[in-house]
């Protein structure tokens, strides 16, 4: 029996997902203002011909100088102005949006995944694989026996094989709890407008800038599932939620520095709590962190669990395999398990986190 439900995902926070372009300060946008603007290539190109090619030569000296010296002064904004190649830089404008950053740093934007008329939207692939991420776990966390199992992800020596195990493969596992039940379809959403894109600064040990669908924004989409309800797997994403957010709770409690993230997540939190049961809470997009990018958290749970101790050892053992690094003197820097993940991803300026969204059935 199948269920087709509608449903709207609002963004609670900035959510990026990327579409792999990687956008220049010196070629691709201009920032001023407080405003992000995004370059017309072909206008830019056709305005720096008509004044000569004496130009296009400068441009294209300008920009390869400073790909290899990032001392560069080069200035795309001052070179089309000054040069009087444009009277004002909206002559040469895709699109434009807000930006939350440093104006005094020139990073590349990793870009937003977009329709060609520049309209963000979420992939259904992105959304059905954060909700199998919630149905296997789940599925590991009411498992009572899952040692063999967490033993097999855990002797994969790989990190992806942490999800792979419980997706592509077409074992008796995946068909009866992934494919034979519950999802069926997801729908990309529906287009939002060019407008409601942001640019933010965010910080992961080091400065990143993102282009990001902002935050109290929404888009609709379709779900199709099979032997299964929306509001149970709302309540299971809930509950992944709560277990990936009191992990994080017990990371950063501590943390002076990161007491507007701790707030921030707080904020999360409460709504996760306080939702009826046909809103489900996700983080979805580049940002989620291990526990929230993978089964990581069931695993930690599980192994936690008393009686565990040998296999709580593998799971350490393979976090540091997959995630610790060596010093300048080549010593690898083990990592505690209870201290793990430290770095955190968040926007700059707010310590605000990217990702989260609420997604709720809107009819049948």
């Amino acid at each position: 029996m199948n269920e087709k439900v509608k449903l709207k995902i609002t963004t609670l926070t900035p959510v990026t997902i990327g579409s792999g372009a990687e956008l220049s300060p010196y070629s691709d946008y201009i920032v001023d203002n407080n405003q992000v603007y995004f370059i017309d290539k072909k206008k830019m190109q056709d305005k720096i011909l008509q004044k000569g090619d004496r130009y296009l030569d400068l441009f294209i000296q300008g920009v390869a100088t400073k790909m290899d010296n990032n001392r560069s002064e080069f200035n795309l904004k001052s070179f089309l102005t000054n040069n009087k190649i444009v009277s004002d830089i909206s002559e040469v404008i895709a699109y434009q949006c807000p930006f939350v950053g440093s104006t005094d740093s020139k990073l590349p934007v990793k870009g937003l995944l977009k329709s060609p008329l520049q309209q963000p939207y979420f992939p259904g692939s992105s959304i059905k694989g954060a909700f199998k991420t919630v149905l296997m776990h789940n599925w590991l966390t009411k498992n009572i026996n899952a040692d063999e199992i967490i033993e097999k992800v855990i002797n994969g020596g790989s990190f992806d094989f942490l999800e792979k195990q419980f997706d592509y493969k077409e074992d008796e596992l995946t068909h009866k709890v992934i494919r034979k039940n519950t999802i069926k379809q997801v729908t990309d959403s529906s287009l939002m407008s060019k407008e409601n894109i942001v640019v933010v600064d965010c910080y992961r040990k080091m400065p990143i800038r993102f282009e990001c669908i902002a935050k109290d924004n929404s888009a609709e989409f379709e779900l199709t599932l099979q032997n299964y309800k929306w509001d149970d797997l709302a309540r299971q994403a809930n509950m992944f939620a709560e277990d990936t957010i009191s992990r994080e709770f017990a990371l950063i409690e501590e943390k002076d520095d990161l007491t507007k993230y701790y707030n921030h997540l707080v904020e999360i939190e409460d709504l996760v709590i306080d939702g009826n049961g046909t809103i489900a809470y996700f983080r979805l997009g580049f940002g989620k962190g291990y526990y929230l990018n993978s089964l990581g958290i069931a695993i930690y749970n599980y192994v936690k669990k008393e009686g565990k101790n040998v296999l709580y050892n593998k799971f350490t053992e393979f976090i540091n395999r997959q995630f610790a690094k060596k010093d300048k003197f080549r010593n690898l820097q083990e990592i505690d398990l209870e201290e793990f993940p430290k770095t955190r991803l968040f926007v700059t300026k707010t310590q605000e986190l990217l990702g989260w969204v609420k997604i709720e059935k809107i009819s049948n």
